[in-house]
């Protein structure tokens, strides 16, 4: 039972930055001037349904940051 738990341990603390998740629809949601990147908007609308950050309705959010 500790190898197992030891092993999965250390397989959590060897997955990339990456493949934790960065966001969450649970935090207060940025306004699009506020937003840190692309990746970012696009997570808040296609995983929260933040539909206020693609105005146009064109499926890109937050155009000052995520150009088409």
């Amino acid at each position: 039972m500790n190898k197992i738990i030891l092993f999965i341990t250390a397989l959590s603390l060897a997955l990339p930055v990456s493949a934790k998740q960065k966001y969450s629809c649970d935090d207060p949601i940025p306004y699009c001037k506020n937003m840190e990147s692309c990746e970012q908007a696009k997570f808040y609308l296609n995983q929260c349904g933040e539909s206020r950050l693609d105005r146009d309705g064109d499926g890109v959010p937050c155009e000052n940051i995520c150009k088409k």
